[in-house]
């Protein structure tokens, strides 16, 4: 077994819900859930499954890393497969039973589809080579009516790959620019089936994250356009002196901007992200696809009646196929060492506060799973760090965390 033990939020306000914390591995690299881009947690009707490195070398080549499996709703973990490769935390899908999991070797330049198969209750995986997908970098997500999985790497490379394991297709989708470079990929799919991509650029020659830019592909990956519509031919210049929608603002250049996550619901794309200006600004950006219009900025705090939220990680959720379904966002506490919840029962338009954990050291990487579970729980998954998260060795603890997702709000509701 993989926990150490389940705590409950202290002090709640009333009407405030608690974050549940589960430690799955209390001896863990400071990189453990590296990072909130991709989703490294995932449920379905065997129950929740998580991934998260245990320990690391170095040169960063021996990465011992986990796949836990929970049957018990998240109160405890046990090791369903662990392996050592040259790898950061390995990204998750799940259908209704099946789990499909894709981690890239540093070593050989390639990336791995892991299918973990319920009717062989998850034994040995069945593995499918992705040729030149490897990158520090990633995102995936499950494109289940067209059978898929769509594949984004940090290194431009784009691939499609079936449910059976089959390579679909494989394209170089984003190249450097002038100024800047990719750096993370983010992945969402509609409800009407578009599949859109976001990401993060770094700048050349100095650590800076530059931009964030989107852009989306009516038919899951072959072809792509501008959120307006406008026609885009791959390979893409990433940064701004390329063809794609820019997300960060025009004085937004010379501070760190990072998009810790981003969602499309009910015809909106919903991001996250941090400006580290002085003062900072913490983003809420909300736009109508519809209309490619930019109709919400909520900065430079995003917050709800009391609480609010600033970091660099963190995740939207919601439940999909439901129109009127609660969104959520999943952070830090601003000037608290504690998690957070905002929710919205407008798509967006208002904010308000859900939940807090209780006092938890240095949270890092604050991710989960883009979908509220089938029995109404909020998952995800954090690092609690103890050191800097370079130093080599069990530097800190990695969290399951859950939230009860079909509570009333309870508290006065103000509009932002």
């Amino acid at each position: 077994m993989l926990f150490a033990f389940s705590a409950r939020a202290a002090d709640v306000a009333p009407g405030v819900t608690p974050i549940q914390l589960t430690c799955v591995d209390p001896q863990a690299t400071g990189y453990g859930t590296f990072q909130s881009h991709n989703q490294k947690v995932v449920s379905n009707r065997r129950g929740i499954f998580m991934t998260h490195l245990h320990s690391r070398n170095e040169a960063y080549t021996a990465q011992n890393w986990r796949l836990s499996w929970s049957t018990d709703a998240g109160e405890s973990f046990a090791t369903l497969f662990t392996a050592t490769n040259a790898t950061n935390p390995p990204l998750l899908e799940t259908d209704a039973d099946d789990i499909y999991l894709v981690r890239p070797d540093f070593v050989d330049g390639h990336a791995y589809l892991h299918r973990f198969l319920a009717a062989e209750n998850y034994g040995e995986p069945r593995i499918t080579k992705v040729t030149n997908g490897a990158a520090g970098k990633y995102a995936m997500v499950l494109d289940a009516p067209r059978r898929q999985l769509a594949y984004f790497a940090h290194n431009g490379t784009f691939h499609l790959v079936g449910l059976d394991g089959a390579v679909r297709h494989s394209a170089n989708l984003l190249k450097d620019g002038q100024h800047a470079a990719l750096q993370y990929p983010l992945l969402a799919l509609g409800e009407d089936g578009t599949l859109h991509a976001a990401w993060t650029t770094v700048k050349h020659g100095v650590y800076l994250y530059w931009d964030i830019h989107y852009m989306q592909s009516p038919d899951g990956g072959l072809t792509w356009r501008r959120m307006n519509g406008t026609p885009l031919s791959p390979s893409l210049i990433a940064s701004e002196d390329g063809p794609t929608d820019r997300i960060t603002l025009d004085d937004e250049f010379e501070c760190h901007t990072w998009l810790a996550n981003f969602m499309v619901k009910g015809g909106k794309a919903h991001f996250l992200y941090l400006a580290q200006t002085n003062p900072p600004r913490q983003h809420y950006v909300r736009y109508d696809l519809r209309t490619a219009r930019r109709e919400a900025d909520v900065q430079p705090e995003f917050r709800g009646d009391q609480i609010s939220l600033r970091g660099l990680d963190g995740f939207f959720t919601t439940t999909y196929g439901k129109e009127d379904s609660r969104l959520f966002a999943i952070s830090a506490e601003a000037g608290q060492s504690r998690l957070a919840c905002l929710a919205s029962d407008d798509n967006g338009r208002t904010w308000h506060d859900y939940a807090v954990s209780g006092p938890v050291l240095s949270p890092y990487a604050i991710g989960g799973c883009r979908e509220v579970t089938a029995d109404g729980w909020i998952i995800g998954s954090f690092t609690a760090a103890r050191a800097d998260p370079n130093i080599t060795g069990p530097v800190s603890e990695v969290y399951f965390l859950k939230i009860r997702a079909d509570l009333p709000l309870l508290r006065k509701r103000t509009a932002n």
